[in-house]
């Protein structure tokens, strides 16, 4: 039983549908990449699963529990985190804050949580009375991870998580993605950065015109000359 299933989704924004029918699955300690060209369907497709958009038809199933259209507060209950683009941190609170924030559900003691994001970010503990503000784009974006890190979500949602960094950051940023993996946490990721992200990621999708066009193991994918030539830049 795969961990997410979302199949045949239909969702837009006001009377104009962006995706068509569009399919996906994601397995339990999975990373998979959504690629495609700008207004394929990627963030709509995202935010469909996410509850910030309700789909107009179609079905979102997680661990067997049909969450379609929920709201976001409801889905992230079920183990469900999402980091977006931008707006993804609390800019006047301190890093601290900002990760104790991610744990506002949590009912336990989540000190331990804490050590172990510091762990995965040791640049954050070195300056967590920081305000996150003051960070640099990149220690932003480990911000906004760490933060969603908190709740030890099953599924982890990053929305172009290198959007905008220098290359050097970039290759940190995916150095943690895969880290964070490695705990056990699945990640669906959007990412303009095509060919690194699928040299990590087991699978892949790409979306073109909100409609699935390719769905491959990403080794497959990056060896596909047609996908190359479309998708990847040659």
């Amino acid at each position: 039983m795969s961990l997410l299933e979302a199949t045949k989704i239909v969702s837009g924004y006001g009377g104009i549908d962006i995706l068509h029918e569009v399919s996906l699955k994601i397995e339990p300690g999975e990373i998979v990449s959504i690629i495609g060209p700008n207004g394929a369907g990627k963030s709509t497709l995202m935010k469909s699963i996410f509850g910030l958009l309700k789909p107009r038809s179609g079905q979102v199933i997680l661990n067997k529990t049909d969450i379609t259209g929920w709201s976001p507060d409801r889905i992230v209950h079920q183990g469900i985190c999402f980091v977006p683009q931008t707006e993804n941190i609390f800019p006047s609170l301190t890093i601290q804050e900002n990760l104790e924030m991610g744990a506002y559900i949590r009912k336990d003691n989540f000190r331990h949580k804490l050590e172990e994001i510091y762990t995965l970010f040791p640049d954050l503990k070195n300056r967590k009375n920081t305000r996150a503000g003051k960070l640099s784009g990149g220690q932003r974006q480990m911000v906004a991870m760490g933060r969603a890190l908190m709740l030890e979500p099953k599924l982890l949602l990053l929305d172009e998580p290198s959007a905008g960094l220098a290359p050097k950051m970039v290759d940190l940023i995916f150095e943690k993605t895969i880290e964070a993996n490695k705990t056990g946490v699945a990640i669906l990721m959007i990412e303009q950065n095509a060919r690194e992200a699928l040299r990590f990621s087991h699978r892949g999708y790409v979306l073109a015109a909100g409609e699935n066009r390719f769905e491959d193991s990403a080794s497959n994918i990056l060896s596909n000359p047609e996908i190359g030539r479309l998708y990847l830049g040659g």
